[in-house]
């Protein structure tokens, strides 16, 4: 059973459910991720959504507390690692579809099978892709902050979309009107996540409401409110 079918049988959001599993020490990274019989049991036995609702909440009230301090702190400067070639990097996929790329060697080979799947890849073969599409577009982002800071101006504005999303259901989270804005102004690849996505979850019977489907299919020119 994958996240976002027991997300529904237990009447909560993927996100909810993956930091609930990531609290207790399970690895688990995406909507899209098969669960183990272990996992499941244990979420079925200790799960509690109000929980996590209370939790929410305790959190965006001590947000508000917080109070600026009026005396400028000065933060030291931390400085970057630097890198070899043999270092081994984690990057995960942002995009809903499966994706293999060949390394430098041209023998090495990296298969991300979905969104949020992650693959050890080494620095020289992300020196090699450091101004190709599938990090400026981009297909996977790099989960190390000091080589992001690094590459920061060759990435560009695009990738910074990605690098905070876990799961591109999240991108139907806004509100109708900012999701025609956001979509009209995106870059080429966050359209196609977006559509793709949209065919995935009504695929899997997790509908993306009437109104989003049909600014999808008015911005982009789609007719996915056909499949419905």
């Amino acid at each position: 059973m994958k996240v976002y079918e027991f997300s529904k049988k237990l009447g909560t959001d993927n996100k909810t459910l993956i930091t609930f599993f990531k609290d207790n020490n399970f690895k688990v990274a995406s909507h899209n991720q098969n669960l183990t019989d272990e996992q499941v049991a244990f979420a079925k036995k200790n799960f509690d959504a109000k929980k996590y609702k209370e939790l929410e909440i305790e959190i965006e009230e001590d947000e508000e507390e917080i109070v600026t301090p009026q005396r400028k702190v000065e933060v030291p400067i931390r400085e970057l690692r630097k890198f070899n070639m043999d270092d081994m990097i984690e990057c995960r996929s942002v995009v809903p579809w499966k994706m293999v790329e060949i390394g430098a060697d041209r023998t090495s080979v990296y298969v991300w099978e979905s969104y949020g799947d992650v693959e050890i890849v080494p620095y020289r073969d992300l020196q090699s892709w450091r101004r190709k599409d599938i990090l400026t577009a981009p297909k996977i982002i790099i989960l190390d902050a000091d080589l992001n800071e690094l590459w920061k101006h060759d990435l560009g504005s695009t990738y910074k979309k990605f690098l905070s999303v876990e799961y591109p259901e999240e991108f139907f989270d806004v509100e109708d009107a900012k999701f025609r804005t956001m979509l009209s102004n995106a870059p080429d690849i966050f359209k196609e996540v977006i559509k793709y996505t949209a065919m995935d979850m009504i695929h899997h019977e997790n509908y993306p409401t009437i109104q989003k489907i049909n600014i999808i299919d008015e911005v982009l020119g789609t007719c996915i409110k056909e499949f419905i």
